[in-house]
């Protein structure tokens, strides 16, 4: 049985570290878009708390909803809820939002520059950081069905992250069974011969670490711990081989000043305080 993430502490949730350690990564004040997974209620908030800290040149899109920069206060259950429009500047129909992200499969096309807290997420994430939305078992009779690829094709094609709410060695897996994101690929330059050289994913952010990808292979590698856990319990429950650094830090948790505004300006509904990240 899968036990509720916990960060040793009833001042913060796992879900709300997670959600403004991704809003840091999205400092830095360059124009840009950001978005996440139809129901990544945790990258959705830390998008929109980026704008209100350290990024107010960042574009918030949330694709099922169709809007840019909506000036929600309480948090919408995903991307696809239509509180999402809430004071947006703007709307466009469902086959724009499929025609924009299509371009990003066109290497002659204009592509869209993404932060660090825009990712998704999957039923699988392998060594190599691709993602699997489709399912488990062999096609057609499969033990497990997913959601399907929805976005992640051309999400995947791109420069991005991955956000994992469960960490546990039936997610972390050596190879998924089918992919619908792509990662790194096989490793090595495998990626960048496929994709008119295109970077894959940066992070991996789970429910009790973060993690990157070595410079060479291109193999996941531990990052950071978050509060609570330890590089053991990291390994423990990851179902293959991790590259692990002499030192592993442990994640900065939130400051007083994060916590206040997310609480207040985002999420004032305390979804994020409430949503169950687990591990094992």
């Amino acid at each position: 049985m899968a036990e509720a993430a916990f960060p040793g502490t009833d001042d913060y949730s796992m879900a709300e570290l997670m959600a403004i350690v991704l809003a840091r990564m999205a400092g830095g004040g360059e124009e840009t878009v950001a978005g996440g997974g139809a129901n990544g209620g945790i990258p959705l908030a830390a998008n929109r708390l980026a704008q209100l800290t350290v990024n107010p040149n960042l574009w918030l899109f949330t694709g099922g909803a169709g809007v840019y920069n909506g000036k929600f206060d309480t948090l919408p259950l995903g991307t696809w809820d239509p509180s999402c429009g809430h004071g947006a500047e703007c709307k466009i129909y469902i086959a724009d939002v499929v025609d924009g992200g299509t371009k990003g499969l066109n290497p002659r096309a204009t592509r869209i520059k993404r932060l660090g807290s825009s990712g998704f997420g999957g039923i699988q994430v392998d060594k190599y950081g691709n993602v699997n939305m489709i399912g488990i078992g062999p096609h057609p009779k499969l033990k497990v069905r997913g959601p399907g690829t929805v976005g992640t094709i051309w999400m995947g094609s791109q420069s991005h992250n991955i956000i994992v709410e469960h960490h546990n060695k039936r997610v972390f897996v050596d190879k998924v069974d089918y992919v619908s994101g792509a990662g790194w690929m096989t490793g090595g330059n495998s990626r960048h011969e496929a994709l008119d050289g295109r970077d894959g994913p940066e992070y991996v952010w789970s429910s009790i670490c973060v993690c990157d990808f070595t410079e060479d292979d291109h193999r996941m590698r531990l990052a950071s711990v978050h509060p609570g856990y330890t590089v053991a319990d990291v390994v423990a429950n990851t179902g293959f081989e991790l590259v692990i650094p002499d030192e592993v830090p442990t994640t900065t948790p939130p400051t007083d000043f994060e916590l206040k505004a997310l609480r207040t300006q985002v999420d004032r509904n305390g979804v994020l305080r409430k949503r169950r990240l687990t591990v094992g």
